[in-house]
């Protein structure tokens, strides 16, 4: 795991190395342990490497393969440069069939390993890897930059082209803002009031470009182009017709080859099922005991330590426990949004980078639960909307159902029922709409945005309603519940939820591993019948049943929580005069986009006990990053 950044010029030129050093200082926490830049005539590439594998000074990047072979064995010598952010977990299994072609190598890094195969077998080498990556390989000899970005998006790459037609690119986008000035998105903007994070390609700077994961793509003189590479249906899946062996033989084994590590490897642990699963199988694998880290929150309703403590005494970890409060968020709120660079509010995003910090005095690598809920069906939105879905087809019900369930809402203060009245309308002539209604409504739904922000901000970014860019991207393909589920993989998990993990564990050079986005048991995960991940209001149905036996029971029916934030308990508190200073100043960035007489009632109906935690984090984040980024240019 590291940061990357270079540039390629448009007219051949060396890049200036000081220009590309001040671009790797930008992101120096992606890798402390070591530092490599490489100019030559056309290219400049840099390099911060977090040493995980092979930690010897032979695995440093930027690596040139120095001896002729691949391509009929006629490829001239230092053809290739490549620099790389990731981990190839097969590069073993790659590097035996390269040595069996004539292959050799100086290392033992998967570096290496993917530098050769793109030599032996192009483009299409990208295929063949089974890890996490973002990387690009220089041709000398057609003067041409390759990158590839994986197929779950765990790793970033963001690229712009300057104004004299040389293209950067870098593994954040700090490290690109600073190369030329940039303006703001307002379509960015539009889109993550309803997500709470912007999807590439859109970063919120009309100059920068998102790679989405799965693409691959080129730079030369002659332009940029990419490409998706990746096709789920293409990944194949070994079958035994046992749905539980096979979901335990899938996952142990990608828990298994996520804990190949030349240093200390632990997990983080909260008490739910996924994070218990890949405690669970890792154990058995080790000869040690693992070392796991919880955090948890001054507040009993969102605190699962006590629920984590049980799972490491269960599996005899070797645990640690943290508390998060509300002075560790007024510490960290600037540092943790600006750590993200583009407008992102997800609020889980703070005790994360608080659990990172502290366990990255511990350990370099730690396991995560990451990817259990998108593939296996764990969001209890899944059950509302299928709920939704089934009264559709009630007589009367659209007349009857929004102002009912607004009703309930607001007499028992339960948000979910004013999702549910957002999305009512909608869900039986269009349930795709539908659910894109119940998804923002946790933040900013299509009914709510129009009383908080201003009319001229949502009528100019009409075409970018994140509702309607929801809607268009579960498809037509499948029943509505299937398309629900198939969007949270392919864009709320690679677009927030790996950005999150991404950015919170490498500001402090701790590499996060998700075992449940391994490719093959995600595959396998799409091919289920729909009833066995969501049936009869329960969610998860086949992973929870393979995991019988090997995760205490009470973990299997306990009730899903989530990485929850007591936020709105927070500005009602101590946040509250940090808030208001920063969301209420009619001279502040954030009044050209919102009325704040709204944003003011908003705060109050919180004050008051309405929940509307989300939508606070989300205006504060928003102004923080307008306040460094200053006013758009609309």
């Amino acid at each position: 795991m590291c940061g990357i950044a270079g540039i390629v010029t448009r007219d051949g030129s060396p890049p200036d190395e000081g220009l590309i050093r001040r671009m790797m200082d930008a992101i120096p926490y992606r890798g402390r342990d070591g530092e490599g830049v490489w100019i030559k005539p056309g290219v400049g590439l840099g390099h911060r490497r977090l040493a995980i594998v092979d930690l010897s000074p032979l695995a440093a990047q930027p690596m040139t393969l120095l001896r002729p072979s691949g391509f009929g064995g006629q490829a001239p010598d230092g053809r290739f440069t490549i620099v790389y952010n990731g981990e190839i977990y097969n590069f073993r299994e790659l590097r035996e069939e390269l040595s069996r072609l004539g292959s050799t190598f100086r290392s033992t890094s998967d570096t290496e390993v993917i530098l050769e195969a793109y030599r032996r077998w192009g483009e299409d080498s990208v295929k063949r890897l089974r890890g996490m990556f973002a990387f690009v390989i220089w041709d000398a000899t057609t003067r041409r930059l390759f990158f590839a970005r994986d197929r779950i998006g765990k790793k970033p790459f963001f690229y712009r082209v300057l104004t004299n037609g040389s293209f950067a690119f870098a593994s954040e986008l700090k490290a690109l803002i600073p190369l030329e000035p940039v303006t703001i998105d307002p379509a960015a903007l539009r889109q993550f009031i309803g997500l709470q994070y912007v999807p590439p390609p859109r970063t919120g700077f009309r100059e920068i470009v998102g790679v989405p994961q799965g693409h691959r793509g080129y730079a030369d003189a002659n332009g940029v182009r990419i490409e998706s590479y990746h096709d789920w249906a293409s990944i194949p899946v070994s079958a035994s017709g046992d749905v539980s062996r096979d979901i335990v033989s899938l996952l142990d084994d990608a828990v298994k080859i996520r804990l190949q590590a030349d240093v200390p490897v632990g997990a983080f642990l909260s008490g739910g099922v996924d994070s218990a699963a890949v405690v669970a199988l890792a154990v058995k694998h080790l000869d040690r005991p693992l070392r796991t880290f919880t955090m948890g929150f001054p507040n009993i309703g969102m605190d699962e330590r006590a629920e984590a403590r049980e799972i490491a005494t269960a599996f005899h970890t070797d645990h640690l426990e943290f508390e998060a409060k509300p002075d560790d968020l007024a510490r960290v709120a600037e540092y943790v949004i600006n750590q993200y660079d583009a407008p992102y509010a997800d609020s889980s995003s703070l005790p994360l980078m608080l659990l990172s910090e502290q366990a990255s005095q511990q350990i370099k690598v730690v396991l995560t639960g990451d990817g259990g809920d998108e593939t296996f069906g764990g969001y209890r939105r899944y059950v509302a909307f299928d709920r939704a879905l089934r009264l559709a087809a009630i007589p009367g019900f659209r007349s009857i159902a929004p102002p009912l369930a607004r009703i309930v809402g607001t007499e028992f203060n339960d948000p979910r029922f004013i999702r549910v009245a957002d999305a009512a309308p909608w869900a039986k002539r269009d349930p795709n709409r539908a659910y894109a209604e119940l998804f923002c409504g946790s933040y900013f739904s299509s009914t709510q945005a129009a009383g908080v922000f201003h009319h001229d901000f949502l009528e100019q970014t009409s075409g970018d309603d994140p509702a309607a860019f929801i809607a268009k991207q579960m498809g037509t393909d499948g029943e509505p519940l299937a398309r629900a589920l198939r969007f949270d993989l392919m864009s709320y998990l690679p677009d927030d939820l790996n950005v999150k993990m991404d950015r919170a564990t490498m500001a402090y050079g701790l590499e996060a591993r998700a075992p449940f986005l391994d490719q093959y048991l995600v595959a396998y995960a799409l091919r289920l019948p729909l009833n066995e991940k969501v049936h009869h209001g329960k969610t998860k149905v086949a992973l929870k049943r393979a995991l019988r036996g090997i995760v205490p029971s009470a973990v299997l029916s306990r009730k899903k929580r989530g990485f929850q934030v007591p936020l709105a308990d927070w500005f009602r508190g101590p946040l509250n005069g940090y808030w208001r200073e920063r969301c209420i100043d009619p001279k502040g960035p954030l009044a050209a986009y919102v009325q704040l007489p709204a944003v003011q009632r908003l705060f109050d109906e919180n004050t008051r006990g309405t929940n509307h935690g989300n939508r606070l984090w989300m205006l504060l984040a928003l102004s923080i990053w307008l306040s460094r980024y200053g006013r758009p240019s609309m």
